[in-house]
């Protein structure tokens, strides 16, 4: 079971990276970076700039944290780096959700 959680976060990260260098190449928002906010954006290039490091953080955070509890869970147990790996992931999540507000309020 645990395997399907491995899997949708260590997509998540793939996709988060993906979003964002593909962001980045084009410079159109895509609605995974805008949180469903139908209102128009100021500083498209702007917003885009603040948040791309930040995102590509997010997604190898996320990328890393789904292979490891993937190897965790089925080739040999890791348990300091996993509840590591959770604080990590955590603090990666909230960091990001307090920039993704910043940017909302600095660039819309």
């Amino acid at each position: 079971m645990l395997i399907i959680f491995d899997a949708v976060i260590f997509i998540y990260g793939l996709y988060t990276i993906y979003s964002s260098l593909k962001m980045k190449k084009t410079g159109e928002l895509s609605n995974f970076f805008t949180g469903g906010s139908m209102e128009p954006i100021r500083d498209v290039h702007g917003y885009i700039d603040y948040i791309y490091g930040r995102t590509i953080v997010l997604g190898a955070v996320a990328v890393l944290f789904g292979m490891v509890g993937f190897v965790n869970d089925y080739i040999t147990p890791l348990p300091m780096l996993m509840k590591a790996l959770i604080v990590l992931f955590l603090t990666v999540v909230i960091w990001f959700t307090i920039n993704i507000n910043r940017a909302k309020r600095r660039f819309w």
